[in-house]
């Protein structure tokens, strides 16, 4: 008989637990979180609280999911341990001094390990022992999925709901709805009460969404034929089209190949399900699989190749560092599924099974692992390009001093430290301005330093000095690729300018971004207005001939108190 994730007797108490949970969980996450003035929607800078708000929050959630009538202490006790190992991630994480480009990654493989412990953690309470069968696991990881989905779209609903009510209590002057809608409490406390009442009402129809969990995997193994031939088909080319191809057309060869992966991985076990009275008895769909299982390991091979092109070009970073991690764990994945094909043939899924469950442990305590500062990327990158920098394959005005500033964590400020005190005399120069800039904005990338500002755009009135801030600010936002297509206009002084361009837009009247210099450098505000496709492609043409100017017009505008409010209507 197929071992099917146990099927527990409803409990009408649990939603009304979790409903009350949820709010005093909101309650206390908004208590931590709130800055120090107190203020409604202002956020701490105290590491311990927003610490203290991730085990509330972790805690809370994994409470919720985890929780049930037999082994409740169980449950109980794996929502307090797991909130706070992550709690005590984020504080290790969380000093100032301690960030680095890798926090979202950081974050991302803690929740990741928490997801993945979910179904593993319930499959063992069900069981009472340390035994993992594949079919609860399956079917936990699947339903859990689903659940989250369900229960947000619920408290969606129900914020909605509740402004609706708000606005309706308002026609007849009651404003109490309104104003607690308004509250950041009363809000945290709705979205924690509401979900935590979702995921006990949708607990107690397992079958219903069991169901739909067999639902939406019966929908997904139909895919599994087009990703195949595409997968399948593109591989083939390879031999033909060659490698290069696939770094001239994107930067991103690594993201996409993985992303496939994943995809294939997801399809084929659509198709062959929890055991082999599951597996789709079309032929079509169980090759399918076969061959998504096949095409892995090309996918992953190129992948590896990207990443490693990319790393011998340019050296360690911490982004490059984790799409080395994701590509191994993806040749980990891809070399189980082809020793699966070998061993097993026809009969490959039977050892893909287990062999899935090894492969979520292993992903869970890498991620667990990787989440901790324990995998210092930030270290690794800084002692790579220093060695660049010193051995002179690269030069120092091309060397990212932004990103060793700014992406490398500790470890790329205390390199900045030494190279300005000890390096040659423009490596001190470059070090010493890299530590004085406060924000990445201030500071240029090597791309955008091996150009003049001046080529990116014409300027009116001809001859004018571009400040350097300006100019930079507007090559990092990616306007004007085409300099034939910009002009920036200046104003009065410096401290103002305007830039017209004709990009990105076929039927819109130029895009104009207006610049202005205050105590922070320069802002810009965005004015844009729609047009038709004749429009554009007759002042595009006008830009581009450079029949452009700036006059002086009467206007009419309202002020108030000499101010002047909203923009000129005549």
């Amino acid at each position: 008989m197929t071992e099917e994730r146990t099927e527990h007797a409803p409990w009408p108490m649990r939603a009304a637990i979790l409903l009350i949970a949820g709010m005093a969980c909101g309650l206390v996450f908004d208590r931590l979180i709130r800055g120090p003035a107190g203020e409604d929607w202002s956020f701490t800078d105290s590491i311990v609280r927003l610490s203290f708000a991730t085990f509330v929050a972790i805690g809370g959630v994994l409470f919720a999911f985890t929780l049930e009538r037999a082994r409740w202490a169980w449950s109980l006790a794996f929502a307090l341990g797991a909130g706070a190992v992550l709690g005590l991630i984020f504080y290790w994480n969380g000093s100032p001094e301690s960030r680095s480009a890798d926090d979202v990654w950081r974050g991302f493989a803690a929740l990741l390990a928490v997801a993945i412990a979910a179904p593993l953690f319930q499959t063992m309470r069900d069981e009472g022992k340390r035994r993992l069968p594949y079919a609860p696991v399956h079917a936990y990881a699947w339903v859990n999925i689903v659940i989250w989905c369900a229960a947000w779209a619920f408290v969606l609903v129900t914020w909605l709901l509740a402004q609706l009510l708000a606005e309706l209590f308002q026609l007849i002057g009651i404003h109490l709805l309104r104003t607690l809608l308004e509250k950041a409490w009363f809000n945290w406390m709705l979205v924690g009460g509401t979900l935590g009442a979702a995921i006990g009402l949708l607990r107690d129809r397992d079958r219903v969404v069991g169901l739909l969990q067999r639902v939406v995997t019966a929908i997904l193994s139909v895919l599994a034929p087009v990703l195949a031939a595409g997968l399948v088909l593109f591989v083939l080319a390879l031999p033909f089209t060659g490698l290069g191809a696939l770094w001239d057309q994107t930067r991103a060869t690594t993201p996409i190949l993985l992303s496939c992966v994943l995809m294939a991985f997801i399809l084929a076990n659509a198709v062959i399900g929890t055991a082999p009275e599951e597996e789709a008895t079309n032929v079509v769909l169980r090759w399918s699989a076969m061959a998504l299982g096949a095409v892995m390991l090309p996918l992953v091979a190129v992948a590896a190749i990207s990443t490693g092109l990319r790393v011998g070009q340019h050296g360690f970073t911490p982004s490059r560092l984790w799409a080395i991690v994701f590509v191994a764990i993806a040749a980990c994945c891809a070399l189980l599924y082809l020793y699966a094909l070998v061993r097993g043939r026809a009969r490959w899924a039977e050892r893909i099974r287990p062999a899935n469950i090894r492969l979520a442990v292993g992903i869970c305590l890498l991620a667990l692992f990787l989440a901790t500062p324990l995998a210092d990327f930030g270290a690794l990158s800084t002692r790579s390009q220093l060695a660049r920098l010193n051995s002179g394959r690269v030069a120092p005005a091309r060397f990212d001093w932004r990103a060793m500033r700014f992406d490398f964590g500790p470890s790329g400020v205390a390199a900045l430290e030494r190279l300005k005190g000890e390096g040659a005399p423009e490596v001190r120069r470059l070090a010493a301005a890299a530590l004085a800039a406060q924000r990445p904005y201030e500071m240029a990338s090597p791309d955008e330093l091996r150009a003049p500002i001046e080529r990116n755009f014409r300027v009116v009135p001809a001859g004018m000095a571009v400040p350097e801030g300006l100019g930079r600010m507007i090559a990092r936002t990616r306007r004007c690729r085409d300099p034939n297509a910009c002009v920036l206009i200046f104003g009065p002084g410096t401290d103002r300018a305007t830039l017209v361009s004709t990009e990105d837009c076929a039927t819109c009247d130029p895009q104009v971004m207006t610049y202005y210099r205050g105590g922070q450098g320069w802002l810009g505000t965005p004015v844009s207005a729609p047009g038709d496709a004749a429009r554009h492609a007759r002042l595009d043409a006008a830009v581009r001939a450079g029949r452009i100017e700036v006059r002086e017009v009467p206007r009419r505008q309202i002020f108030v108190d000499g101010v002047p409010i909203d923009e000129a209507f005549e």
